[in-house]
């Protein structure tokens, strides 16, 4: 009986992160970045090999899939210097999302991402 108690908490947890991880997909180009005069940034890329896709994040332009953070607080600067340098050069990007649209309703926060180099 112990054993079966483990196994089913290991499950559930298991379950668990993986009900909590986010879309990602890459390397892919960023289409393009639209900043908000609320401070909100979005990043737009191809939905081709975009996985994991939370049911929150409904909203697209086309055939993207767009993310938004928040581009006033440092870590949201740093990333937006980032994007805007790997856009301006064409450079891949793989992206990852937080599963949730807390930022913003229907659109995915995006998380991290590196360069494809």
């Amino acid at each position: 009986m112990k054993k079966i108690l483990s196994t089913a908490a290991v499950l559930s947890l298991v379950a668990t992160a993986s009900a909590a991880t986010g879309s990602h997909g890459g390397p892919a180009p960023t289409h393009f970045i639209t900043y908000a005069n609320t401070g909100l940034v979005y990043v737009y890329f191809d939905i081709t090999g975009v996985t994991n896709i939370p049911a929150c994040g409904q909203n697209r332009v086309g055939n993207t899939y767009n993310y938004v953070f928040d581009g006033t607080t440092p870590a949201g600067k740093s990333m937006l210097a980032g994007l805007v340098a790997a856009h301006s050069v064409g450079e891949g990007v793989w992206f990852y999302g937080t599963g949730d649209c807390g930022v913003l309703a229907g659109t995915e926060t995006l998380a991290s991402y590196s360069t494809e180099n």
